[in-house]
């Protein structure tokens, strides 16, 4: 709507007429009375008034909302001031306005939150309009102790003095990381205990194996072997269980070597082909690089993925590997035409124990700690992974290694 320019109009009895204004404008005071006083000509004051009670409510409902939120919120103004917290803040970091509001955000709690980075980080927020999504820390703050804090920050817009502030979250994880280490260290020492037991009943129960064949009792030994591959599935089970213990203790050594990363991918793609009939794996590895980095672990994350798009591609019969190289990195790629993952799942997919949801691939085996643990593989190598899906036509799953 285009603002309307104040203008003289003379009335037949030589009376000043002011134009009508609106309540936007009224409230905004952009329009004022020549004699400069409260009262705006040309103002329907009933509707001034609920225009302003509607707008007492909404800014009530807006408070009693954040001040409900159990997640501590403060905003904070362009010079990182604190202008106001909710009920949450106070309670859970043990201040008071007094002790809070008008305050550097980095005085609080005894200066418990002078942290550089977090500073960059706000400092960014309003000259670059950007925002940061779980940026964890640990503080020790007084009378709480060393905690674990996840921050969130957002742009918003004051329009009480039409000002630009930061709004600011926090999530206390403490607790859960706790707990999360505790279920990590029960999972690494039951599977430490398996290990032995496990690696001797695969060893006696090759040796029975070869001695049923040997006697010719084929119908013993075709037992014995659907025995031996459900051991070798529960030793995976165990040696995935193990891995994601040394990458929450992070103990998950790497040694690194230089290789040829196509001889890799061809020596996998042979292995695959050879044990999988229905299923042509073709090889289209052209980077012709070397790489600093631990082949054990590279050929593991290759072995994940390939099989990954095998068992999820119940009705096709290819999978592409490919590899190709750019200034800093090279990248190798796995496409299946499979099921594909639904797009508002794909951002979650290399998270821990996570599985996709969809009905088709319910009865597909699995804990979802295979791209978890290749998504950790990658990241201490420097790289990066990723994947493009469209749902019902396939997946592509890609990562980077850094050749420098």
């Amino acid at each position: 709507m285009k603002k309307k320019k104040i203008s003289r109009v003379i009335r037949s009895n030589n009376e000043l007429e002011l134009p009508h204004a609106t309540i936007k404008e009224a409230v905004q005071k952009r329009i004022t009375p020549p004699d400069h006083s409260s009262i705006i000509p040309g103002i329907d004051v009933n509707e001034l008034k609920h225009s302003l009670d509607l707008l007492k409510y909404a800014l009530d409902y807006s408070e009693a909302i954040v001040e409900t939120v159990r997640v501590p919120l403060i905003v904070l103004n362009k010079k990182l001031e604190v202008l106001t917290a909710n009920r949450a803040f106070y309670d859970t970091f043990k201040l008071t306005p007094e002790e809070t509001e008008n305050k550097l955000v980095y005085k609080l709690n005894s200066n418990a939150w002078d942290i550089p980075k977090l500073k960059i980080l706000l400092e960014k927020i309003l000259p670059a309009n950007t925002h940061f999504d779980n940026y964890e820390v640990e503080i020790d703050l007084p009378h709480l102790g060393l905690r674990t804090i996840l921050f969130n920050a957002r742009r918003t817009y004051r329009q009480v003095n039409n000002t630009e502030a930061i709004l600011l979250a926090f999530e206390d994880i403490t607790d859960r990381k706790q707990l999360e280490k505790q279920k990590d260290d029960f999972i690494g020492i039951v599977s430490h205990e398996l290990k032995t037991p496990l690696t001797s009943i695969k060893a006696f129960s090759q040796l029975l194996e070869k001695h049923l064949t040997r006697i010719e009792d084929k119908r013993g030994a075709f037992f014995l072997t659907k025995m031996t591959n459900q051991i070798e599935r529960l030793t995976q089970l165990m040696a995935s269980f193990v891995n994601v213990y040394k990458i929450q203790d992070g103990k998950l050594a790497l040694h690194k070597k230089h290789f040829q990363v196509d001889e890799l991918i061809g020596s996998i793609v042979s292995d695959f082909q050879f044990t999988t009939k229905s299923y042509v794996i073709t090889n289209n590895a052209r980077s012709k690089t070397t790489v600093y980095a631990d082949s054990e672990r590279i050929a593991q994350v290759l072995v994940n993925l390939i099989s990954n798009a095998i068992k999820y591609s119940p009705n096709a019969d290819k999978v592409i590997i490919s590899s190709l190289k750019d200034a800093d990195n090279v990248i190798i790629s796995v496409k299946d035409f499979g099921l594909g993952i639904p797009k508002e799942e794909q951002r979650k997919i290399f998270e821990r124990f996570f599985r996709v949801k969809a009905k088709r691939e319910m009865d597909i085996s699995g804990l979802g700690l295979g791209l978890y643990i290749s998504y950790e593989i990658i990241s201490q190598h420097k790289g990066k992974i990723w994947v493009e899906s469209i749902e019902g036509k396939g997946s592509t799953f890609s990562f980077s290694l850094p050749i420098k």
